[in-house]
């Protein structure tokens, strides 16, 4: 079941400079960075079990509106990983042979 997912109070209204600059500080106990790992890892959490129900990955992905911009950033990040990991999937060659006129269904 997909959890609601969204930062912690104090990190609401971080601006989206400060958000960028935590993903480029090598301090692994950054909050920041800590606290965008955790949006992205919800967010993926709840992407898995949405195709899990469907049965098909959707076109869109993460149709949900940021309202901050840490949630904007973590979103993007989820998104870039899922587009990612879907295009370097290797359909099996039977998959990936194209169907004759005849066999197609539309």
């Amino acid at each position: 079941m997909s959890e609601i997912v969204e930062p912690k109070p104090q990190f609401c209204y971080v601006t989206k400079d400060a958000v960028l600059a935590a993903l480029d500080d090598p301090d692994p106990a950054n909050p920041i960075a800590i606290e965008i790992a955790g949006l992205v890892t919800a967010y993926t959490s709840n992407f898995q079990d949405h195709v899990k129900r469907l049965g098909y990955i959707p076109a869109d992905l993460l149709r949900v509106q940021p309202r901050w911009p840490i949630e904007a950033i973590a979103m993007s990040l989820t998104t870039e990983a899922i587009r990612e990991t879907v295009a370097q999937t290797v359909l099996p060659a039977s998959a990936a042979k194209p169907l004759a006129n005849k066999e197609r269904k539309c």
